[in-house]
């Protein structure tokens, strides 16, 4: 089954789990690049509200053609209890998303908020068949089979795990 992941990352956390995950299930990684370009304390001062109002940035790749999938994983960082613009841009940004297994995850230093539940609802909305959401802390990413419910979600029958 094949398997596109889907992810923003401004400090290397979220990508991290990206590629343990297209380890574990083959797949293919698509990193959305935010055009902002924010530096530490710009995350924090610009981005942090604008995720907090649901905006959308402009993106690196601007379309993310995904009809050649079996299944489709977002994950975003939390920022301000939400996920990034680039990854509502992610989202939006999806072509041929339409009845395809889809998942979601987010990683943070603490609670996601409203993140998985933003993001689950802009999948289902634009016609994904939404199977659930995992969050990563720091803490959760030493354990080296931290990825497993998320690789269940998308390949139900995967036996090779990392």
């Amino acid at each position: 089954m094949p398997v596109c992941i889907i992810f923003h990352s401004e400090t290397g956390t979220t990508r991290a789990v990206a590629q343990r995950l297209a380890a574990a299930t083959g797949g293919d990684l698509v990193e959305v690049r935010d055009l902002a370009g924010y530096s530490k304390a710009g995350m924090y001062l610009k981005g942090a509200p604008r995720a907090m109002r649901g905006e959308l940035a402009a993106i690196e790749p601007a379309l993310i053609d995904v009809s050649g999938y079996d299944a489709v994983v977002v994950g975003s960082p939390v920022w301000a209890f939400n996920p990034t613009p680039a990854a509502n841009a992610a989202v939006a940004a999806l072509q041929g998303i339409e009845g395809k297994t889809a998942a979601v995850f987010c990683t943070s230093r603490g609670a996601p908020g409203k993140t998985l539940e933003r993001m689950q609802a802009m999948l289902a909305d634009r016609g994904a068949d939404v199977r659930g959401a995992v969050s990563f802390t720091d803490r959760d990413l030493q354990n080296t089979g931290a990825v497993e419910a998320l690789v269940d979600l998308v390949q139900p029958c995967a036996v090779s795990r990392t």
